[in-house]
C-alpha cells in the first residue's frame, strides 16, 4: 500500500536532517554498482539517460547566469511530494552544485536546462527525474480479464481543459462512453458542470474495457496505471512525456489511438476483436516492466544527475561513466 501524502512527506523530512556529506561519500561506489550490470542492460540505462538528459554541449555559462540557478543544497521545502523525490537523487551530489528545476505541469518549451517532472516531446531543455511518484507511478494488480469487463469506456477527471470538454460534449451521452467531470462544480460554468457524475475509484475504472487517457495541463496522469491494468486503454495522440517515456509508446501497439470523431468506431472494433485488444494490453505490460526494478530506476535518477552536472562542468566522472552518459 503506498503511503498518505503525510507519511510521505515526514519520511522526506526526516531524511533531509541527515547530513549529506553521508551519502555524498556513497556516490563512488554507486557508480560501481551500476557498472556491475550485464551489457544489455546497460545498454537499457544507457538508452534512457540519454532519453531523459538530451543535452550533450556544454551548457555552464548558461547555468552560471540564469536567474533561476540555486545551490542544490537548499533544504526541499517546498513543494514537497516533488522536492522530496528529487532529494532522493540530489542528496548524493555536491551542496554547492549550480541547478535549475521547473517542478510545475509543463506544456510550454523550457528556455533553459531545468529539472522537470514533465516537458514536451522532443524539448531537450527539459531534463526529466522521476517526481510526484506517490501520485502517478502507481502500479494497481487488478485480477479482472478483459473480456469479463463492462463493455464502456471510461473517463473521470477534472476537466477544465478545452480538450478535455470537448471529449465530454461530443461523447458523454454516447451507450459506449461513461465519462464524466469530477472536480469542483466547474467554476459555475455550465458546459462543465452539466458533465458532473460520481467520483470513481482507479480500481472501479479498472472495471471497464476501456480506460480513456486525456492529457490535462500536461501529460496524462492515469497513464501508467490504466497500462498497468487488464483494461485497453485509448488515448489521443500524446504531446507531453514524464519520466514514463510517452514520447517512445507506438499509437496501436501499446495504446488505441483516437481522436474527436473515431471513438465510438475504436470502441466497437475493439469490442470485436479481443484477441487483437490483448495483444495490445500485454504490449503496454511488457513496456512497464522497465519501470518496476526501483534499484535500477534509482541507478538511472543518479546518471541523469550525473550528466547534468558534468555537461555543466561541474563534476567529473569515472571513465566508464561517461561512456553511459554521453549521447
Amino acid at each position: 500500500m503506498a503511503d498518505s501524502r503525510f507519511v510521505m512527506n515526514l519520511k522526506g523530512i526526516s531524511t533531509a536532517f541527515i547530513p549529506r556529506i553521508f551519502f555524498q561519500r556513497k556516490l563512488p561506489n554507486i557508480f560501481k554498482e551500476i557498472l556491475r550490470y550485464k551489457d544489455e542492460i546497460l545498454e537499457q540505462i544507457c538508452f534512457r539517460v540519454n532519453y531523459y538528459h538530451q543535452i550533450n554541449q556544454d551548457f555552464s555559462e548558461i547555468l552560471l547566469h540564469s536567474k533561476d540557478k540555486e545551490k542544490l543544497g537548499q533544504f526541499p521545502f517546498k513543494k514537497t511530494s516533488k522536492a522530496f523525490d528529487a532529494y532522493k537523487i540530489t542528496k548524493y551530489f555536491n551542496d554547492d552544485f549550480l541547478i535549475i528545476k521547473n517542478y510545475a505541469d509543463i506544456s510550454y518549451k523550457l528556455n533553459e536546462p531545468s529539472i522537470c517532472k514533465d516537458r514536451l516531446i522532443g524539448d531537450e531543455n527539459g531534463i526529466i527525474l522521476k517526481l510526484d511518484t506517490h501520485r502517478h507511478f502507481i502500479f494497481l494488480h487488478d485480477t479482472q480479464n478483459f473480456e469479463d469487463k463492462k463493455d464502456l469506456a471510461v473517463f473521470r477527471g477534472a476537466s477544465y481543459q478545452e480538450h478535455r470538454k470537448k471529449f465530454l460534449q461530443i461523447y458523454s451521452g454516447s451507450k459506449y462512453c461513461d465519462f464524466a467531470h469530477v472536480m469542483g462544480n466547474g467554476g459555475g460554468k455550465p458546459e462543465i458542470k452539466n458533465f458532473r457524475k460520481n467520483f470513481l475509484s482507479k480500481k472501479e475504472q479498472m472495471r471497464y474495457k476501456f480506460i480513456v487517457s486525456l492529457e490535462g495541463n500536461s501529460f496524462a496522469s492515469n497513464l501508467i496505471w490504466a497500462m498497468f491494468s487488464n483494461s485497453l486503454v485509448l488515448a489521443p495522440k500524446m504531446r507531453c512525456e514524464t519520466w514514463f517515456m510517452e514520447g517512445q509508446l507506438k499509437p496501436d501497439e501499446h495504446f488505441v489511438l483516437i481522436d474527436e470523431q473515431n471513438l465510438e468506431s475504436k470502441i466497437e472494433y475493439y469490442m470485436t476483436h479481443l484477441k487483437e485488444a490483448q495483444e495490445l494490453i500485454d504490449n503496454a505490460h511488457s513496456y512497464i516492466e522497465q519501470f518496476l526494478d526501483k534499484r535500477k530506476e534509482f541507478h538511472i535518477g543518479i546518471l541523469v544527475l550525473a550528466k547534468y552536472f558534468y555537461t555543466s562542468k561541474q563534476m567529473d566522472c569515472p571513465k566508464e561513466i561517461l561512456n553511459l552518459i554521453k549521447g
